[in-house]
């Protein structure tokens, strides 16, 4: 387990480059490995997350180059192999449930393994979805190891996108490769800008599908990817969330390496900082977010669970109640971050209560006292939000677990520490 200590910030300015979207940056490995031609994914970022995703190409037996800092994905995944097939996600629950809709593409037994917190995350969705298909599976009571085993068939399949929409990200990308035609509708989507983000990549390697009714699409099977393809992945929302409030709280940062347009979920906290009073100026893609009042506010963060860390962290310092819709979200995450965010919060004197599906988050009164420990659960999104405490603090603090961050954002203390 290791400690970082962070030190106080009287205030922040400063200028950082976002790191990229490890979403993204999954998806097209993910693609690329079922391409006939060369993929080249320009600069995917060295996040816990993405390198486990390169690993399961390369036990699918992949043939893939690093580059300077580029992922090339020179031979495809051997579809032809009579062995079993065993892959290991690590702690990422996008890689874990995309990569098990690889198993349609298998007759021979699928098994996929995972690492840490993911071990503890309900796989119910999978089990269900792959059923569809006719694949029988034998899982450890809904959770991991999934041992996915016999031949697909199916015309159309109904999935369940209620707890994650990454395994219809699974299912939406695999579906053009597949030996047959596949409608595939969703029911109860509660992430539709990931979706979005799904669809959106599917055009950039230009597979087809068509929406032929309410979150029910036809996808075409046999498809191929037979001509190169170079894919720059954009920047990272969720990771600039954490310096966009810092801005909003502390003084002025500039983001840069962003779409202002983005499919991004987290592209949101744009939203969340104007509604609590900071100043966000636009120059093409970079944005400056600039301390202005700090003011409660209310926001639904139901599509976009990620950035209720950042944005309890941005209630707790505007004086008055704030309220943050989605708690239900929170719950199937590295930690259950309701009642993380509630005992770390209180730490230094922010009350959270729960309320139905609501956080109320009572804000104004933040004091980081000498010798506060946070503790990040193991979860890189409760270890960057805490640090965001040290902005106007007297004394330093430690986060125990800091590690954590290494899922999606490695970099990210050196960059908290120059701000």
């Amino acid at each position: 387990m290791s400690i970082v200590q962070i030190s106080p910030k009287k205030k922040v300015v400063g200028k950082i480059v976002a790191p990229p979207s490890k979403s993204y940056a999954q998806r097209a490995i993910a693609i690329g490995g079922l391409a006939q031609n060369n993929i080249v994914i320009k600069q995917p970022g060295n996040s816990a997350d993405v390198l486990a995703a390169i690993r399961v190409l390369e036990d699918l037996n992949a043939t893939i180059f690093l580059e300077g800092g580029d992922v090339i994905v020179h031979r495809e995944i051997d579809m032809e192999s009579k062995d079993d097939i065993m892959i290991n996600c690590g702690e990422s629950g996008l890689s874990t449930r995309l990569f098990s809709a690889f198993s349609l593409l298998f007759d021979q037994t699928f098994e996929i393994r995972g690492e840490g917190s993911i071990n503890d995350r309900t796989m119910t969705m999978i089990e269900e979805g792959l059923q569809q298909f006719g694949k029988k599976i034998l899982s450890n009571d809904g959770k991991l190891p999934l041992k996915i085993s016999g031949k697909a068939k199916a015309d159309k399949v109904v999935i369940d996108g209620s707890v994650s929409s990454q395994f219809v990200t699974g299912i939406l990308l695999v579906a053009p490769f597949l030996a047959f035609d596949t409608t595939i509708q969703i029911l109860n989507l509660k992430s539709r800008p990931y979706i979005s983000m799904t669809l959106d990549i599917m055009r950039k390697f230009g597979l087809e599908f068509k929406l032929i009714g309410p979150d029910t699409y036809f996808i075409e099977g046999n498809q191929e990817i037979y001509k190169p393809v170079e894919y720059i992945v954009e920047g990272d929302w969720s990771s600039a969330s954490f310096f966009a409030v810092a801005g909003a709280i502390g003084g002025s940062m500039t983001l840069t390496g962003l779409k202002k347009f983005s499919k991004q979920a987290d592209l949101k906290i744009i939203e969340v900082i104007e509604k609590a009073g900071a100043t966000v100026l636009w120059d093409k893609e970079d944005v400056e977010i600039q301390r202005n009042s700090l003011n409660p506010f209310e926001f639904d963060a139901t599509d976009c669970p990620d950035l209720f860390p950042p944005i309890v962290v941005l209630a707790s310092f505007a004086s008055g109640v704030s309220r943050i819709k989605g708690v239900h979200r929170l719950i199937h995450k590295e930690s259950n971050r309701a009642i993380a965010l509630q005992k770390e919060c209180a730490k230094v004197g922010v009350k959270i209560v729960v309320e139905g599906d609501e956080l109320l988050v009572y804000g104004g009164n933040v004091v980081v006292g000498e010798n506060v420990v946070f503790d990040s659960h193991n979860d890189h999104r409760i270890a960057m939000a805490m640090s965001l405490y040290a902005i106007g603090a007297k004394h330093a603090f430690t986060i125990q677990e800091a590690e954590a961050v290494n899922k999606s954002f490695p970099d990210f203390y050196t960059y908290f520490e120059y701000i």
